[in-house]
């Protein structure tokens, strides 16, 4: 029987396994009537010979089709027509599918057109289609382009509410601003759609987007109400598609890498000067209109942008969002969530593979120093087969191959040692998800690690997100086990799991509520990423939101949030209440605000290991505003304070500026400064003849981060990029003191000093240039800075002028590439 309970029901993981089935009890009722269920159609008409792609819609072709218009607007005057006519045809062959669309202005000199690098979306007039080839209304891809031609292209999967951004194709497109308006040509090959294989006649899903910018208008073709839920499956269809070819994809991008890199002198680490030339592969095969085998062999990310500095003194791993294109490039079926957002936490963490190398990772003998150490793990060979079967099932499967990693290490004699700082590896990761009902998932994940001299480390589970009541209500969750080497015992199976209800359409009120745990062995960090085991706890939230315009007020919301959390020795962690709003003005400004209080009893990691630390009260407060995103100057400022009940305060403002000088550059600075006085916190463990004592002092840290990002757009295909960041952050302790029993302290003097003081600068220059339609060459300067002392008096003026005295590491790299379609 189920327990009702929470804490029984969380002190015995199997419990939850066996109350699955009432969990899931949605899935086996009726649900409501499909959303997609839409009456629009428009209707492709083949033609013997294509539209001549020059931006002009004068062709003989396209008077061949009937156009579509009627657009009803989502901003901002939701329900009402479009207030200019957009009209839109669509012609095919057995090569590609053509999208013409004429977006009518009685103002043509008030189109905005904006060069900017492809992908990246800036404020201008822009149109879009969706097109759901598989027609399984949770997935669609996303064509867009601006006035200035500038090509946008987007993976949208769980019926829209997410997108993978890093999805490309190879498709051409042109337009025209004309003295009625500006138009568009599309040429969408077949071969970069995926589309069911058992029908000579096929039906697809399909929308259109337009917005005019100086409006700050959206206008759809197939409109839903922002008091409903789903995107894709409410498309329309696009009919009149026979007889399609099922081709066999083969694509092929071969690339030549030459890297100069410069390493200076540090801390137990040599200088290091090194060229080096290297070559790869990627590889994009169909193996039916279905599944699509993607490979990468020796594959270099050098034009990726490097990670920012932070700082972090929780006892938590800092999560870093995957940038490099193979492992974020339509991934949506692989990704599996566990605590985070679709990006965040989860089963599969694939910066696992290939990961960064740093000198902790290397054991330096007394008066030693490292000779060599490589900055990444070499991922020899990666492999990723994704598709869906007709009957809904979605298949993906990654393999992965790294290689052994050695560093070289000096003794104090001068005699050079050779450590694996990376063993060789192989990874798995197996995922299946069913469509059920309508517009829902299940689905598993099964993931094997193995590393030399070790035994495997296995992962799996079943999540799933039932919508029912025609998409008004959501039922999502997961349930995972693990066996795995793990903090609290050699090996071990852990377990872990959530169930979340939520309510997702509605005019005004949404709200969610959720149960989840980790047991105390649950460990999937060899592939996936989780910040803690060994806890359970209860999340609710509740909005109240106004989508309708006023006379100040164009919409707001308010949101209430609660979050209880205990371990499985039934202490309490977390206690805490939020409240948040977020309001939009008529003038397009934004203000955010928001407040909190947790009064969570304990700390269980604070001390590393060493005992329970009663935690203060902490409150916190923030207010943010924004300014209108569509102007060529835009300024953001937000500012945070937070204390305790003992003796904490902390605040600091974000200040951030985006300036558009001309239509084909884009600036934008932020500076952030905060500041933390008198937080009582963790310094050190100490064994002495009674045992091990935890040592507690108040902390007082400083922070400055600078951020400058840049882009110059020369053409749609060769743009320069710019990213610097400067990272001072320093930290003082005073008052040690040891920790006795779980709140009271007796004075403790310490040895040595624990204060801080480090400096970083990173700037990635990027030269992209697309010389051919897929095939781009990368000039690529990454400089980077970092050093520190022990000196928290050290102002931070002086600390600015110690970051440029630090010697650099400089890496200069070419990369090309070739695109090649057979």
């Amino acid at each position: 029987m189920c327990q009702t309970d929470n804490a029984l029901f969380f002190s015995h993981p199997m419990k939850f396994v066996r109350c699955l089935p009432l969990v899931l009890l949605p899935v086996i009722l009726p649900a409501g009537a499909h959303a997609g269920d839409s009456p629009r159609e428009i209707r492709a008409v083949r033609v013997s010979r294509p539209p001549e792609m020059d931006g002009f819609l004068n062709d003989e072709q396209w008077t061949l089709a009937h156009p579509t218009s009627d657009f009803i607007q989502r901003d901002p005057d939701e329900g009402q027509p479009a207030s200019e006519r957009t009209e839109v045809r669509v012609l095919y062959d057995d090569e590609a599918l053509y999208i013409g669309a004429m977006m009518h202005d009685r103002q043509p000199e008030q189109i905005v057109a904006r060069l900017i690098r492809r992908d990246n979306i800036v404020e201008s007039d822009r149109f879009a289609v969706f097109i759901d080839s598989f027609h399984d209304h949770q997935t669609c891809y996303r064509f867009g382009i601006n006035a200035a031609g500038v090509k946008v292209d987007v993976l949208h999967y769980d019926d829209g509410n997410k997108e993978d951004q890093s999805w490309d194709a190879v498709w051409d497109v042109e337009t025209q601003i004309l003295p009625t308006g500006w138009s568009v040509e599309m040429r969408l090959p077949l071969r970069i759609f995926r589309y069911r294989s058992d029908a000579a006649e096929q039906t697809w899903g399909i929308n259109f987007t337009r917005l005019i910018t100086r409006r700050g208008e959206r206008a759809d073709w197939v409109y839903v109400p922002k008091r409903e839920s789903g995107f894709v499956s409410r498309f329309g269809h696009l009919v009149g598609l026979s007889n399609l070819p099922a081709p066999r994809r083969l694509e092929m991008l071969p690339f030549v890498v030459s890297k100069q890199d410069w390493q200076p002198e540090r801390s137990a680490q040599r200088s290091v000067r090194t060229f080096s030339v290297d070559a790869g592969l990627d590889v994009k095969y169909s193996l039916s209109n279905n599944f699509l085998l993607d490979a990468t062999f020796n594959p270099d990310f050098g034009q990726v942008e490097a990670d920012p500095s932070v700082l972090n003194l929780t006892t938590f791993e800092t999560f870093y969002p995957e940038k490099r294109p193979f492992f974020i490039e339509g991934t949506q079926i692989i990704r599996f969530t566990t605590f985070g957002d679709d990006f965040g936490p989860g089963m599969f963490y694939s910066r696992r593979v290939g990961r960064a190398l740093s000198q902790s990772d290397v054991t330096v003998p007394p008066g030693g120093a490292i000779v060599h150490l490589p900055h990444v793990t070499t991922i020899l060979g990666a492999a990723k087969l994704t598709g869906k079967t007709n009957a809904g099932l979605s298949v993906g499967i990654l393999q992965a191959l790294t290689q052994e990693m050695r560093a070289r290490v000096a003794d104090s004699t001068g005699r050079t040692l050779e450590q694996v700082v990376e063993p060789l590896a192989h990874y798995s990761v197996v995922r299946l998800r069913q469509d059920v009902l309508d517009n829902s998932v299940v689905g598993m994940i099964l993931t094997s690690t193995s590393k030399q001299h070790r035994l495997p480390g296995i992962t799996g589970g079943v999540d799933w997100n039932v919508k029912f009541d025609a998409n008004t209500y959501q039922l999502d969750g997961f349930a995972a086990l693990s066996y795995t080497k793990n903090f609290y015992t050699q090996r071990g199976l852990g377990s872990a799991g959530k169930a979340a209800l939520s309510r997702i359409a509605a005019e005004h009120w949404l709200w969610n509520v959720s149960l989840d745990f980790t047991s105390k062995e649950y460990n999937i960090n060899d592939v996936g990423f989780f910040r803690r085991p060994n806890d359970y706890g209860f999340v609710g939230s509740l909005t109240y939101k106004e989508d309708k315009p006023a006379e100040v007020v164009r919409n707001y919301n308010v949101r209430l949030f609660v979050h209880e959390r205990r371990n499985f020795d039934r202490v309490n962690l977390i206690r805490e209440a939020n409240i948040s709003s977020s309001i939009l003005f008529m003038n397009y400004f934004e203000l955010n605000v928001n407040g909190g209080v947790d009064v969570g009893k304990y700390d269980d990691r604070e001390t590393r290991g060493n005992g329970l630390y009663a935690r203060p009260t902490a409150y916190d407060a923030n207010i943010g505003f924004e300014t209108d995103e569509r102007k060529d100057v835009r300024v953001g400022l937000s500012i945070h304070t937070g204390w305790d009940s003992k003796r904490k305060f902390e605040w600091g403002p974000i200040a951030a500026v985006a300036v558009r000088p001309v239509s084909w550059m884009d600036y934008s600075v932020s500076a952030g400064y905060s500041a933390v006085r008198n937080q009582e916190a963790w310094v050190t463990n100490e064994l002495l003849p009674g045992g091990r004592i935890s040592v507690f002092a108040d902390r007082s840290t400083d922070e400055i981060n600078f951020t400058l990002r840049s882009t110059l757009t020369f053409t749609r295909d060769l743009t320069l990029q710019f990213y610097g960041q400067i990272f001072l952050a320093k930290g003082h302790f005073e008052n040690p003191r040891r920790l006795i029993g779980t709140s009271d302290f007796a004075p403790y003097p310490l040895t040595s000093s624990h204060d801080f003081n480090a400096q970083a600068l990173n700037t990635n220059l990027v030269l992209r240039w697309e010389y051919v339609p897929g095939s781009t060459l990368f000039l690529v300067w990454s400089h980077a800075r970092e050093g520190g002392s022990s000196n928290y008096f050290r102002s931070f003026n002086d600390n600015l002028a110690d970051t440029f005295r630090i010697p650099p590491a400089n890496v200069l790299l070419l990369k090309v590439s070739y695109w090649w379609n057979g």
